[in-house]
């Protein structure tokens, strides 16, 4: 886990950064027995003393969550906020160090462990000789902790979690390494429920039974997704990301273009899912928990046709992708970051233009003619703008800057000895024929490339190791994965 990895390997005080907060991340506190809650009061205490210059490490830790939270969501381990009001409903009237550390009063806290909240995603390896006989629940309990700058909780981690088991009790067969379709199944899309049956089939051994029982529990996950409300969604970047990518992967009614109900579209929704939530993974890995197992002329010239593009007209992905930017505005607003400099300016252009790329969605979609204007802005509008450096000698491009393909490790799974990656390659071409204005055509554009595959427990692959199997070694490269068979043309 402290191989740097993601946007954290091109200098020094990159890695050592990623380094330092995965150390601040991962160590736990556990409250299950008594150090564990001494070392926690000692620690809250520390937060937050001031030093000469009448500064405490509080304000600097409230700035870092406050910013990394926005990006990757809430801590799933109890925080400093968190433990200082648990003490201070528990023990008022403390007065010193050796009062708060008192035998009795650590006796007082661990009898109302059950007050606080408990984490939802198990992230430690427990080494357990009854584990058979132990639930998730009873893990979860277990692993509860305080840490300094613990891990987020992320909706697909949750998915994840509650649908693996490794040697523990569960209500019904678990595999130890899950596939990333776990997740979009889990959203509502009937298309990965089918695979993700293959997947235990093919790569489990799952018997039909055992599918049926892991399909209920799937179901039940469902439920549980469904309940989440639309503010819970977009309480960090990351999570209203997957709340984006969730309106992909459905069936679509008759007044959608021919391509779009075809099996092949709904398995290329699966990539694209896949692929842009490898690079949620990538870009939040640092920072999200990660579930173990225990992206004109004139005269008589002759004047070409106007090119006429298209934009996919999936209703709900353009609603929720633009509030999704406005919610990213006004938090940068209401924080001000970045005021006056040019990545707000950036920020705004960017939603303007996925505003007119919802409009003309909405107009294709309810058959209602488009300008020759509007065509022509879809043809000439580019988004290139989104990936130049903000300053002048700021990470300027460089031969490896149009190499798109990364990699990110989502699941560790200690009773195989094995992590799962999710991974992107050189992009494919899709071509689709749509009519729309009666002007059948073919229209093309670029598409994921998605890569789920298992790797050795130990050194974690970075995108440096990933990107030389994809433009060196492509021998390398593992198989393409089955679901996505239906669309693959050579």
């Amino acid at each position: 886990q402290f191989t740097p990895r993601s946007h954290y390997t091109k200098n020094s005080v990159l890695r050592a950064y990623f380094r330092t907060m995965m150390y601040l991340g991962r160590s736990s506190y556990f409250l299950a027995k008594d150090i564990g809650i001494l070392d926690s009061c000692l620690l809250v205490k520390q937060i937050a003393l001031k030093r000469g210059d009448g500064i405490a490490p509080l304000a600097s830790w409230k700035n870092i969550m406050a910013i990394t939270g926005f990006y990757a969501g809430q801590s799933d381990d109890l925080t400093y906020d968190e433990w200082r009001d648990f003490e201070s409903k528990y023990l008022p009237s403390v007065s010193s160090d050796s009062d708060l550390l008192s035998a009795a009063n650590i006796n007082k806290l661990a009898q109302n462990m059950d007050q606080l909240r408990r984490p939802k995603i198990l992230s430690d390896v427990i080494i357990n000789e009854n584990i058979a006989s132990l639930t998730k629940a009873n893990l979860l309990r277990q692993s509860l902790a305080f840490r300094i700058f613990g891990q987020r909780f992320t909706f697909d981690a949750w998915v994840l979690n509650d649908l693996t088991g490794g040697q523990e009790k569960t209500a019904a067969k678990l595999p130890s390494t899950p596939s990333a379709l776990f997740i979009s199944a889990a959203l509502g899309d009937p298309q990965a429920k089918k695979y993700a049956g293959e997947f235990l089939q093919k790569e489990e051994s799952f018997s039909e039974d055992d599918i049926k029982g892991f399909s209920t529990e799937l179901d039940r996950k469902r439920s549980d997704i469904d309940k989440v409300n639309k503010d819970e969604w977009f309480s960090s970047m990351g999570s209203a990301w997957l709340y984006v990518l969730g309106a992909l992967t459905h069936n679509y009614g008759e007044n959608y273009p021919i391509y779009m109900r075809s099996t092949s579209f709904l398995d290329k929704q699966i990539q694209t899912f896949l692929g842009s939530y490898t690079e949620l993974k990538h870009d939040t890995l640092l920072y999200a928990k990660q579930s173990y197992a225990e992206m004109g002329g004139g005269g008589d010239l002759l004047v070409p046709p106007v090119v006429k593009g298209f934009v996919e007209p999936n209703i709900d992905f353009w609603n929720r992708f633009n509030e999704l930017l406005y919610r990213t505005e006004q938090f940068f607003v209401a924080n001000n970051l970045l005021a006056g400099r040019s990545p707000l300016a950036r920020l705004q252009q960017f939603k303007e233009i996925v505003g007119f790329y919802s409009r003309i969605a909405k107009k294709e979609l309810l058959a209602q003619p488009i300008s020759d204007d509007e065509y022509e802005k879809l043809r000439a509008t580019g988004l290139s703008f989104m990936a130049s450096p903000f300053e002048a000698g700021q990470d300027m491009p460089d031969e490896d800057s149009s190499k798109v393909a990364l990699i990110a490790d989502i699941h560790t799974d200690a009773v195989k000895g094995q992590i799962l990656y999710e991974a992107t390659g050189k992009p494919y071409l899709m071509l689709a024929v749509v009519a729309n204005e009666k002007t059948p055509r073919v229209v093309a554009s670029l598409v994921y490339n998605h890569y789920e595959f298992t790797g050795e427990l130990g050194k974690r692959l970075t995108d440096e190791d990933w990107r030389d199997w994809v433009y060196m070694q492509t021998s390398k490269l593992p198989a393409k994965n089955f679901w996505y068979r239906s669309f693959l043309v050579e």
